[in-house]
Order: C-alpha cells, then sequence, then structure tokens
C-alpha cells in the first residue's frame, strides 16, 4: 500500500471482479457491487481481515443460479462483509429465507455515489428493490485519512405496499486460516472473537447456543467477556449485550478488527435479543452443506440492529464504525480511542505510579497521560509518544501524579480531526 496520506477512491480488479477501493495510509477496503455489495477486503497494511472463497473468487452467477434450489448448498458464499434482513427463518413472512437470496445477498447491486475528497473517501451500493422482503438494501462506507476507522452506513428503504418489520443485520466472514510449511492450510488456534456479556442477560451462561454442540469448548465467559477460541468447531451463539462492540482478534498477526455500534436500550431485537453473534465454521454439516472437507477455515462477528417498523417508502438506517490496529492480544476492551489487549493498571508506590497496559489505537496522533482529580476533573496533562494503527501499543511508565490526583486516563489526540479520545483509564 502506498505511504502517502492521500485517500483513495478509484476502480480496480479484485480477485477477477471488477471493484472499487478505498484507502489511505492505514487501511484498504475493496467493495465489489455485483456479488451483493460485499466488502470483500479490508486490509490493514498488508494483513487482509476478510475470508474470500477461491473457488468463488472472480466469479459471477445468473439469479436462477444464485437461487439454485433454494436450499444452503446452492449459495455463493464468497466471503467478505454482506446485509441481510432479521430474522432469519422458514417459518412465516416476517422472517428472511436466506441465503440464498438472489437479490440482497448476491445480486447486481448498483452504484450510487462514489466520493473522492481530500477528507474523505466513500462509496454507495444499493440493491434491487425485493419484493419478498419489501426492501431495498442501501450500504455505504466512509473512510478518512490517518485513521483505520470505516463508518458503515446500512439503511432498508421499504419498496412495498405495506408496512414491514426488520432488523439490519451485517455479517462479516473472517479468515481464520493459517498457511503450515508445507503449503497446506488448516485453522489458526490463535483467531478469537470476543464481545461483553449482559450482567442482566436473558439467557444463563449469557449467551444462547443457536447451532450446534451446546457443550461447544469454544464458548467460554470469563471477567463479563464472552470469549471464542477458534477450534474448528461448528457452531453459533448470540449475545444480549449492551456494550456495542465486537472484536476479532488474529494473535499469529498481532491484528485486531473491531465493530462499534449504538445499542437502544428497551428496543426489540432479533434472535431473542441478540445484538451481537458469533458463527464457527469447523467439521459437520449445516442443513445439507457438509464443511468436514470444505478448506474453510473462518469466524464470524454479526451486530443486528434493533427490529424497526417500516413505512411504506420510508427508510431506516443503522450506523456501525469497524477499526482495525495492531494489538498484542485478544481485545477485552475498547473505548473511543481503541482497544485494549491489557487493560490500564496503576500501582502507587510513593509518589510515583507505574502505568502498565497493552492497547492498539485507531488513529495516527499524540498519546497523552491526563491525571485526575475525585470528580474526574483534569488536573494536569502530558504528552507521552505518538501512536498509529500499524504499531502496537505496550505502556510500562512510571510517572510523578499531581498530589490530589486519583485517577488516570491515556488519551489519542487524532491528527486528522484534532479530536481526543479516551484509550484507557484507572483509578489510583
Amino acid at each position: 500500500m502506498s505511504d502517502s496520506r492521500a485517500l483513495v477512491a478509484e476502480p480496480v480488479t479484485f480477485r477477477g471482479w471488477s471493484a472499487w477501493r478505498l484507502a489511505n495510509e492505514f487501511v484498504q477496503l475493496i467493495a465489489v457491487p455485483k456479488i451483493g455489495g460485499r466488502v470483500m477486503a479490508y486490509d490493514l497494511g498488508d494483513h487482509p481481515f476478510l475470508f474470500v472463497d477461491p473457488g468463488l473468487a472472480g466469479k459471477l452467477f445468473s439469479a436462477e443460479e444464485n437461487q439454485g434450489d433454494g436450499s444452503l448448498a446452492a449459495w455463493k458464499n464468497y466471503g467478505g462483509d454482506k446485509t441481510w434482513p432479521a430474522p432469519q427463518g422458514w417459518d412465516n413472512d416476517e422472517q428472511w429465507h436466506g441465503p440464498p437470496d438472489p437479490i440482497l445477498d448476491t445480486g447486481r447491486y448498483t452504484v450510487d455515489e462514489v466520493v473522492a475528497r481530500p477528507d474523505r473517501a466513500a462509496i454507495a451500493m444499493s440493491s434491487l428493490p425485493d419484493p419478498r422482503t419489501g426492501v431495498q438494501i442501501t450500504r455505504r462506507f466512509t473512510l478518512a485519512p490517518g485513521s483505520s476507522r470505516v463508518q458503515v452506513e446500512l439503511t432498508f428503504r421499504n419498496v412495498s405496499d405495506r408496512a414491514v418489520r426488520w432488523g439490519i443485520w451485517d455479517v462479516v466472514q473472517l479468515n481464520a486460516a493459517r498457511t503450515l510449511s508445507d503449503g497446506s492450510r488448516t485453522h489458526d488456534p490463535t483467531c478469537t472473537v470476543t464481545a461483553p456479556v449482559n450482567p442482566q442477560s436473558r439467557f444463563a451462561r449469557g449467551f444462547t447456543v443457536m447451532f450446534g454442540a451446546d457443550d461447544n469448548p469454544q464458548w467460554q465467559v470469563v471477567d463479563g467477556l464472552f470469549r471464542a477460541d477458534y477450534q474448528w468447531a461448528i457452531g453459533k451463539v448470540g449475545l444480549d449485550s449492551p456494550a456495542g462492540w465486537i472484536a476479532f482478534h488474529q494473535a499469529s498477526q498481532q491484528a485486531a478488527f473491531v465493530e462499534q455500534f449504538a445499542y437502544v436500550p428497551g428496543a426489540a431485537y432479533p434472535d431473542e435479543g441478540a445484538t451481537v453473534e458469533c458463527w464457527t465454521v469447523g467439521a459437520g454439516k449445516v442443513a445439507n452443506l457438509d464443511y468436514a472437507d470444505s478448506g474453510i477455515y473462518l469466524m464470524e462477528t454479526e451486530v443486528l440492529g434493533p427490529l424497526t417498523r417500516i413505512e411504506p417508502g420510508a427508510t431506516t438506517t443503522f450506523a456501525m464504525e469497524w477499526g482495525a490496529c495492531r494489538c498484542t492480544g485478544a481485545v477485552v476492551d475498547v473505548q473511543p480511542g481503541g482497544c485494549a489487549a491489557q487493560r490500564l493498571a496503576a500501582s502507587v508506590t510513593g509518589d510515583a505510579v507505574r502505568l502498565t497496559g497493552s492497547f492498539g489505537v485507531f488513529d495516527a496522533g499524540q498519546l497523552i497521560v491526563a491525571w485526575l482529580d475525585g470528580a474526574d476533573q483534569e488536573l494536569a496533562n502530558a504528552k507521552v509518544q505518538r501512536a498509529d494503527p500499524l504499531t502496537g501499543l505496550d505502556v510500562d511508565t512510571v510517572l510523578i501524579p499531581p498530589s490530589t490526583a486519583t485517577g488516570v486516563e491515556i488519551r489519542v489526540r487524532s491528527d486528522t480531526d484534532g479530536k481526543v479520545r479516551r484509550l484507557a483509564e484507572a483509578r489510583l
């Protein structure tokens, strides 16, 4: 990738498809409109996060071929990131009967807009109107300079003459493979998905098993955090998490991918109240599809918006933010400035405070330590070092705070927008 800070929005060929590329000095995003408006690449430097099925790379199919016999085995699972209506099911017309779906999932999306400006690069893509669900999907992705952040705006327009009720459901398929010394591929056990559980969860374990074995050893909850360490076991869980984030980490690459979104208290969510879900491919069958010898190694992070009644001609929009960074361990916390593999700890010895922790940031900027009083008012601050998404941040430093300080924050001041965002906090 180019070292230039200039934003790029340009047509490219990607894996045999006609595509659009958005890029800055830290990340690139590749959108392929003709395969369901998918994003097929989101790369941090030279590290690709998203799964692409090599057997389908560059291929296009007719609507009839995409639908096939309507079974899961007929589905053209290209990989990448896509948007679906929720809930999924085949019991009634208030459920989305897919995949396959030759309009919303694998249909030919049109490019509505491409923006290439000094302050932002963006692409918007729309599906054909779908008479079955009554919606037309628009997916918009926006990238700014100096940051790995991608603003994701997903819109459903009711194109029917009846009111419909759907949740906006975004599904990211993340590459969870490793290459062995003999050139063969297998699953990467260093891949982990994390998300906070709800302290008042409706689910006994903080999550519900939606598919696969109830005792799947991948599913764990430790200190209020759901954790799925990839073990090539097939299954899916849902969480009623109010925290507004889910993360993927590949320790072998020290790379983290984070999705953030706004949780709506009191709103109804699909799938018994799930706001985030995690699916893992492993040996086993789903309906008539057998993954045992598929050579597919992936984990999914899925984010669901609230169920919303949409009147004819009206729209509803769900917004998310992606971020990526180098980070040494699985994500245990997400703050506006980035994520943590080890939370900030402050150890007091006499007049000195030792700060330790492990983090990744989403913006290039200045790292600041701010000392706080008992009312969380700032007493003093100091610039400590530079930070950017391509460099993991391991903190181990001793500082002298003001005598009345009772708390500390690490913040990131962005070079691009000048905003100061909290990265971590601790009490003294």
